[in-house]
């Protein structure tokens, strides 16, 4: 089973402590993992298909001060369909109007199903249903001319796409963050909101304790979105089947209310 994670925050964070705890789910996800960035407009993505918990790039990455971004997106790889490969590695990216658009999914789409919807304008380097999922997104919002601040209709064709299997999502176009969890609430998706003063927390996977008030400025906030939780001693608020939850400067900007569901620590 795949694993995402991703961090949306009004200034830019290292993702030291949430990748740290979040590569440990690699344990059952043997066939890749990927960390993307973004600066403006453009996205940077370091992936490797094999197990993160083997990568040195990944020892690497825990320890790299100058690894900053207001937004993250994070992923670990059980290949469904499509083999282990580079090109099948998460996330993927596709141009959007001059601006990188990141996505990457947990679950399992039927490709049969998805054909309708495809075009053929955008084309997959590889050959999984996440990126195919990916080019049909993009082809809509260009053959529709739908701007990614349209938030109802977006939700409405993520619950389109939905139909054709199990899927959750994060994407972004380094502004914006879309997380969006499958209707018939496949595995899970949960979120916590950071902000000073801040706790201090235990990783759930690790046996590390972390102050976050040492981790983080006083001025940041901003949310970590992941399949399962990742800490204790802060709290995760589940999304519920079908939900779509947008960040943006650290804020989340839809829906308006959010509903809050307790998640048992």
């Amino acid at each position: 089973m795949c694993q995402l994670l991703a961090l949306a925050f009004n200034e830019p964070v290292t993702p030291s402590l949430s990748f740290r705890g979040f590569r440990h789910r690699a344990k059952g996800n043997p066939h890749g993992w990927g960390l993307a960035t973004f600066e403006g407009t453009k996205a940077t993505i370091v992936k490797e298909p094999r197990q993160a918990n083997d990568s040195a790039v990944v020892k690497s990455l825990l320890h790299d001060a100058d690894l900053s971004s207001t937004i993250f997106i994070g992923h670990v790889r059980y290949a469904s369909v499509g083999k282990a490969s580079m090109q099948n590695t998460h996330p993927f990216v596709q141009n959007l109007n001059g601006r990188d658009l990141v996505l990457a999914h947990n679950g399992t789409l039927s490709r049969d199903e998805m054909k309708p919807l495809h075009t053929g304008r955008c084309l997959p380097a590889g050959t999984t249903d996440s990126e195919l999922a990916l080019c049909i997104l993009v082809e809509w919002l260009l053959d529709e001319n739908v701007s990614l601040t349209d938030f109802e209709r977006i939700h409405e064709r993520l619950r389109t796409l939905n139909k054709c299997g199990k899927m959750n999502l994060l994407f972004s176009d380094g502004a914006h963050l879309f997380a969006y969890h499958d209707e018939a609430g496949y595995t899970g998706l949960c979120y916590t909101h950071r902000e000073a003063p801040f706790e201090n927390v235990t990783l759930r996977d690790e046996d590390w304790s972390a102050n976050l008030s040492e981790e983080k400025k006083p001025t940041q906030r901003g949310y970590v979105i992941a399949t399962k939780a990742l800490t204790d001693g802060e709290k995760w608020t589940a999304f519920g089947p079908g939900a779509l939850m947008v960040f943006k400067d650290g804020e989340s900007i839809y829906p308006k209310s959010t509903p809050r569901k307790r998640m048992n620590r």
